[in-house]
């Protein structure tokens, strides 16, 4: 039986199987529970039912729980407890990390592990099957590429339900073009304040805005930038040669589908959409 489970530890060395860092173990089943969401909603007098909100950014996934199922098997009784110990080290960290499955590819989600768990030894046998639960911290997956990567089913970076539908030459870099429109193909709205999202731009002009229509969030630039100028985002914030842009309003995010940006104020720039994609 083939693994299926893999594991990242943001350490440098990737994502590997569970069975090539313990040779002994082997996922089997991988089971996140249905996503959880939070919204606000707000009572009116004399109105029938409740008033829910009616936009993406007003609606947030809670924490939730992923089901692993493993196959244990030490060969030798002896060994039974060294590595089952070895597998307690390995999953139970104080710092979150990142699982997915070759059953649901080319998604990964942020965990974290507290234990809570235990591996009972049968008496006849060397092998057992049992579950651990994680923690999805963040109520959502995230795409393993970004969006820098061609979204088509033949490269295999892209899956069957990950909404990349039939187009293959989807644009992420714009040059000179004052509207354009960039794909979101998540169902999670990309947020610039918890997200991998990195915006890149590089133009010429004073008051220059990025305005995304479609959400209505815009920032503007109350300076002057030359072309060589290069503007990046933390988090909501601009940046360009170590220091922050004096603005107004904040980086735009991604609303769930196509979102309708303008730039004004600037004849000559490129601007660069970077960003990992989220799945509920």
């Amino acid at each position: 039986m083939r693994d299926t489970f893999y594991l990242d530890f943001l350490d440098g060395e990737g994502s590997l199987s569970l069975n090539s860092r313990l040779p002994y173990f082997k996922g089997q089943k991988f089971t996140p529970e249905a996503p959880i969401i939070d919204r606000e909603t707000i009572y009116v007098p004399r109105t029938n039912g409740l008033v829910i909100p009616t936009h993406p950014r007003d609606v947030v996934y809670k924490e939730r729980n992923i089901s692993v199922t493993i196959l244990f098997d030490s060969v030798i009784d002896e060994n039974f407890y060294n590595y089952r110990q070895e597998l307690y080290e390995l999953l139970v960290r104080p710092k979150p990390y990142f699982i997915s499955s070759e059953l649901l590819p080319n998604r990964r989600f942020l965990v974290t592990c507290d234990g809570q768990f235990e591996i009972t030894k049968p008496d006849r046998d060397t092998f057992v099957s049992f579950s651990v639960n994680f923690t999805n911290i963040t109520g959502v997956a995230e795409s393993l590429h970004t969006s820098m990567t061609e979204q088509n089913l033949s490269g295999e970076n892209w899956s069957i339900g990950m909404n990349i539908g039939d187009t293959d030459d989807r644009k992420y870099t714009f040059k000179n073009q004052k509207k354009f429109t960039v794909y979101n193909p998540g169902n999670v709205m990309v947020n610039t304040m918890e997200h991998d999202y990195k915006v890149t731009f590089n133009g010429s002009g004073k008051n220059i805005s990025i305005i995304n229509n479609t959400s209505g969030e815009r920032v503007t630039i109350n300076q002057t930038l030359k072309k060589a100028q290069k503007v990046t985002n933390v988090r909501q914030y601009l940046i360009a040669d170590n220091s922050r842009l004096k603005t107004s309003g904040r980086m735009p995010g991604l609303d769930v589908g196509v979102n309708e940006f303008q730039i004004v104020n600037s004849d000559d720039f490129t601007i660069k959409f970077d960003t990992r994609f989220y799945y509920s």
